[in-house]
């Protein structure tokens, strides 16, 4: 082989070495070495991004006007220094050339700090040849978004339930203008709270109610939008799936006699049952004075009663309101609608004392609680048997005189047996075969005797000595509405009337004639006894 062909060969292989080195040098520089792609800005929104909270990206990529034909523009990345991708928009569309597009990228930075980031944009021609540009981005993450907590734990379907959201400040810096919404799982409706400012380290419990419309899991949403101490706006969102209970309705109701204050004096009222026959009491003494006891204290704990309402079910009830009703279902007017609560939590009770006491039919009452409990007005009742507070009178005390002449006087007292007052009470003697009324106290008004009271009383009657044996006495009063009228056969002591006297252990002188005979006796007897001293 000649020089001129040495050199020849020695050329090629020159040209071929410089041909394998070329090749991979285009490939790294770009497989679509006439697609000319940049990243001519990338923006951050929230400028001033915090920890947890989206943080937006916007990517402007362009296409040089020199390219020989368009790109499909296939991803726009953000990746991390060590080159671990943080989020990435796909299949963005074709570049003509000259055109740019500006494509959003958002991601979240759960630490704060400061970060070296690059946002890389990757384009292909038709031939799926790629070429690739990248901008780096710098980016400063402040800790400032709230902490969120949700707790629901009483959520019952159809119902009004509680939902408790807790905001914590953990940065050093207040947080200001948050808006707090909580979406319905029921109809996404929204339900929002807002707080003015959030001081640095602090807590804040916002109260919500939603109405789930159905038992289960059910994933309950809080937004909260914010102003960080940098002075831009933020959002954080929470998301929980809370547990719904099916709905229980029960609620009872409880009527018992109220607790009595005080009780009534009872001086001078003989014991037995209501009613006049065969409760007049004998013995010495006359008719008392009026009893002085206040009862009234007592008297009305005896006509009240305490309701009872309380929620045995697992959600609030509002505006609770009491109404008794009658056998025939009817309000008892007398009584009417009571107000017990403006809501019963679970669990929770209230007492309302009802007074009775202008209420005269005796029978069962319902005590009839309405509610309103998951959008419906609904009630629970309690029956209850009552007897209306009644006065019973008893004559004691008596004391039953018969003069020569046949002229009867009855003194005693007429007292209170019952539980209710008496009033408009009359006394006098009626009339009878062998008696009648007779001047001067035909009969008496005793006026009215509270229970366990007693007043006096006097009247005055004509008889048949030698045919009578019982004086009829007849006692008129007012009781629970009703006028009541008895009529009692008061006996005449039976020594007196057969004798022709009245009565007293001195015949015809009465108790005053036996005085004045036992004097008239002690004096010739004291004559005597000085008349021989002195002999």
């Amino acid at each position: 082989m000649n020089d001129r062909s040495t050199g020849a060969a020695a050329v090629a292989a020159a040209a071929l070495l410089a041909i394998s080195v070329l090749v991979p040098f285009v490939g790294l520089a770009g497989a679509v070495p006439d697609a000319r792609v940049a990243v001519t800005d990338a923006t951050v929104s929230p400028a001033t991004p915090t920890a947890g909270a989206p943080v937006t990206v916007e990517a402007t990529v362009r296409l040089s006007g020199g390219s020989a034909s368009a790109a499909d523009l296939d991803r726009v990345a953000v990746v991390a220094a060590n080159g671990t991708t943080l989020a990435e928009a796909t299949g963005l569309g074709t570049l003509s050339p000259g055109e740019t597009l500006t494509v959003p990228v958002t991601l979240v930075v759960d630490d704060p700090g400061a970060y070296d980031l690059s946002v890389v944009a990757t384009v292909s021609d038709a031939d799926d040849e790629t070429a690739t540009a990248g901008r780096p981005l710098s980016l400063v993450v402040e800790q400032g978004a709230p902490l969120v907590e949700l707790d629901a734990p009483d959520a019952v379907a159809g119902a009004d339930s509680r939902v408790d959201v807790t905001l914590s400040n953990p940065t050093t810096a207040a947080l200001r203008d948050l808006t707090v919404t909580v979406t319905d799982p029921t109809d996404g409706e929204r339900v929002r709270r807002t707080v003015a400012t959030l001081a640095a380290g602090g807590t804040r419990q916002l109260n919500f109610s939603v109405r789930p419309d159905g038992a289960g899991d059910r994933a309950f949403r809080v937004r909260v939008d914010y102003t960080t101490a940098a002075g831009t706006r933020a959002t954080v969102t929470h998301e929980r799936a809370v547990t719904v209970e099916d709905l229980s309705a029960d609620v009872g109701v409880r009527v018992s006699r109220a607790s009595a204050g005080a009780d009534g004096a009872a001086a001078g009222a003989g014991g037995g049952a209501a009613g006049l026959a065969g409760l007049i009491g004998g013995g010495a003494g006359g008719a008392l004075q009026p009893s002085t006891g206040d009862g009234s204290e007592g008297e009305a704990d005896r006509s009240r009663v305490d309701v009872t309402v309380t929620n045995f079910g697992n959600a609030a009830v509002e505006r609770v309101v009491l109404v008794p009703r009658g056998a025939n279902g009817t309000v008892v007017g007398e009584v009417g609608r009571v107000a017990v609560a403006d809501a019963l939590a679970p669990g929770e009770s209230a007492t309302v004392t009802v007074d009775l006491s202008d209420v005269e039919t005796a029978g069962d009452l319902r005590f009839v609680a309405e509610y309103d409990l998951a959008g419906e007005r609904r009630e629970a009742a309690a029956a209850y048997d009552f007897r209306p507070e009644r006065g019973a009178v008893e004559l004691t005390g008596l004391n039953v005189s018969v003069g020569e002449d046949g002229a009867v006087r009855i003194e005693g007292n007429l007292g209170n047996v019952g539980d209710g007052e008496v009033s408009g009470v009359v006394v006098g003697a009626a009339d009878a075969e062998f008696s009648r009324p007779a001047y001067p106290q035909r009969s008496y008004f005793v006026g009215s005797v509270g229970a366990s009271e007693f007043a006096p009383f006097e009247v005055t009657a004509s008889v048949d000595a030698a045919n009578a044996s019982t004086v009829p006495v007849a006692v008129s009063y007012t009781t629970g509405g009703d006028r009541v009228t008895e009529v009692i056969e008061v006996p005449l002591p039976a020594e007196d009337r057969d004798a022709g006297r009245p009565v007293g252990a001195f015949g015809g002188f009465g108790a005053l004639g036996g005085v004045l005979l036992a004097v008239g006796l002690a004096i010739p007897a004291a004559i005597g006894l000085l008349a021989r001293r002195y002999a």
